[in-house]
């Protein structure tokens, strides 16, 4: 594991010259070389580049040598291929929450409207001079700013114990005490307000293993995040950690560790349509499953998207199993603890939980496995709600459904949140 902080290091240009995030000033020459070289480091050479109406370029890049296989190791890996058997056997024990009219599930990247990749590539979103120079760190681009320590306790619904969570502020739907092989849930896509271009909120889904300071995570959803994106448009993401994000692990594949399969979605790339307020809601329905004949997390979405996975061997605890399964949203800041006021920053539609549907961002039915091969409604469940005044969770039955819905969301800054 060491070859590998190191190797991920080099990746993100940990370099002498690269010490530009406090450590001493340098030049603009000095810069603009730091720059080259990390745009160097970041894309592959492209069979085929698309120009998308969003300013995004999508490169169509060999999926042999698509940037997974820069991990030391994944030297010698060899893709592998749906395991139709297993997405076969997938089960679940209750009905699917029923679908209201005004509830349509949608994965359309605006980049599809000027082309498609050729069979053989993988769309990838290419790295631009101006993401860089808009990111707070070159250093540490495509990784999360701060890591986020959490720890939970479950106890008949309710949450005894948390930890600290570095500048970020969570609202989440949690289980935990058992082997997780696998979960999902159809997320709610909205695009909220973001105050500061170094600040994100999202909508999503987390699987953890290890201690609480020093775990791995997969998460996946939508994001909102100007200082990776350089926009405040609302994209798909996913993001990967081993140590609690403090070195190692990024979003999209920022780094290597994520195999890629799908030529159909570009992680990164920007979702359409979003949630009105009153209006038409859509979500993406995503899920995260073990495969133990090969080792590897699958990320599937709508049901039939195999995008790609993970190799368990990039992983300690998420080598097994997991052991916390999260739904619900995440607002990071780094403003969070000045003393000062309040972000602004939305998490969900920027309503709160307690508006429900057509007002508040939801999660809907979401679902953990274990060993059975079979899909559950987690029990037990807690709601994770730290800062209630700014942001708050609700799991709420309506008598419209046959379960409840997981409403999360709020404005950040507001009369009873200074």
């Amino acid at each position: 594991m060491k070859k590998v902080m190191v190797f991920l290091g080099l990746l993100l240009v940990v370099v002498s010259a690269g010490e530009v995030d406090g450590k001493r000033n340098i030049s603009l020459k000095e810069r603009e070389e730091l720059v080259e070289q990390t745009l160097k480091l970041f894309n592959k050479p492209a069979v085929k580049s698309i120009q998308s109406a969003d300013g995004d370029i999508i490169d169509c890049v060999d999926i042999y040598k698509q940037p997974a296989f820069d991990h030391p190791l994944l030297k010698n890996h060899k893709i592998k291929k749906p395991n139709i058997d297993l997405l076969n056997r997938r089960k679940e024990t209750v009905s699917p929450a029923t679908l209201d009219k005004n509830l349509s599930m949608v994965l359309s990247q605006v980049w599809r409207r000027n082309g498609s990749c050729p069979q053989g590539t993988v769309p990838i979103r290419r790295v631009q001079k101006h993401h860089l120079l808009k990111a707070p760190s070159i250093e540490r681009y495509g990784q999360k700013t701060s890591h986020e320590i959490t720890k939970h306790e479950i106890k008949n619904g309710h949450i005894l114990a948390e930890g600290i969570e570095n500048y970020h502020s969570s609202v989440a739907l949690l289980t935990s005490g058992y082997s997780y092989t696998g979960a999902k849930g159809n997320i709610n896509v909205w695009n909220p307000s973001v105050e500061a271009d170094d600040e994100y909120t999202t909508g999503q889904m987390w699987l953890r293993n290890g201690p609480y300071n020093d775990s791995d995570t997969i998460e996946v959803g939508w994001m909102v995040n100007p200082s990776v994106y350089g926009d405040r448009n609302t994209r798909l993401f996913i993001y990967w950690t081993i140590d609690s994000g403090k070195k190692i692990g990024c979003f999209d594949v920022l780094c290597p560790g994520f195999v890629q399969l799908s030529s159909e979605v570009a992680l990164g790339a920007i979702l359409e349509p979003v949630s009105t307020t009153r209006g038409q809601q859509y979500f993406i329905s995503v899920e995260v499953i073990k495969d133990f004949t090969h080792n590897l997390w699958w990320l599937i979405l709508r049901n039939n998207i195999t995008v790609g996975y993970w190799p368990g061997e990039i992983f300690k605890g998420l080598n097994k199993i997991a052991t916390l399964v999260e739904w619900g949203g995440d607002v990071y800041t780094p403003r969070l603890r000045s003393g000062g006021p309040h972000t602004a920053t939305a998490m969900g539609s920027g309503a709160f939980a307690n508006e429900h549907l057509g007002y508040a961002s939801f999660i809907q039915e979401p679902r953990i496995m274990d060993y059975s091969s079979t899909y559950k409604y987690p029990n037990p469940y807690g709601v994770y709600t730290p800062a209630r005044n700014c942001y708050s969770g609700e799991n709420y039955a309506s008598k419209l459904f046959t379960e409840p819905f997981f409403y999360f969301g709020g404005p950040g800054r507001n009369m009873y949140c200074p």
